[in-house]
């Protein structure tokens, strides 16, 4: 059985129009593909699907929280991520073939599996440093050992100059 089928449209049965799906990806989805940066997560994906005769339009639009280790404390963190992303399938060339931001299937297709966006999509909206605004949150998890050893480190280098003030003369001698 193929463990993606549950994130195909089919395509022939719809008719001309915007429809909407919605899928809800968690660890089972992730783990289903290699090597995946997220392990844990539950993310909900809003899907209009705008079926035209001459292509589709799929407009995702999704929220949820994938597990990180936070790039500040190390703790383990629920990472919040909300974006908007929209994919183009025209038909036409090769099935499968992409061109930039363009997707081409056959006419002939008789479905349109979404699986690898919705990793995709989810995956790119992870963010290059893995923090956010846990200080709001009425019980944040961060690791209050590591954030006090780095606030007592930062500190001492304000005091000594730190690294920097070795090097502010070095250029009076030219």
């Amino acid at each position: 059985m193929n463990t993606l089928a549950p994130y195909s449209i089919p395509i022939q049965g719809l008719k001309v129009g915007v429809h909407h799906f919605q899928f809800l990806i968690d660890r089972d989805f992730f783990a289903l593909f290699e090597g995946s940066p997220i392990e844990e997560g539950t993310v909900k994906f809003e899907v209009d699907f705008d079926k035209r005769p001459d292509m589709l339009l799929i407009d995702f639009t999704f929220e949820g929280s994938v597990g990180a280790e936070c790039d500040r404390c190390t703790a383990m963190i629920d990472l919040p991520l909300k974006d908007q992303r929209q994919l183009i399938v025209k038909y036409g060339k090769a099935e499968g073939e992409e061109e930039d931001e363009v997707v081409f299937i056959s006419r002939e297709a008789s479905d349109f599996n979404l699986a690898q966006y919705l990793y995709e999509f989810t995956v790119l909206s992870l963010p290059i440093r893995n923090t956010y605004d846990c200080q709001s949150a009425p019980n944040p998890p961060c690791n209050f050992e590591v954030l006090d050893f780095l606030s007592k480190e930062e500190s001492e280098s304000r005091k000594t100059g730190g690294i920097w003030d070795a090097l502010k003369d070095l250029n009076k001698d030219n």
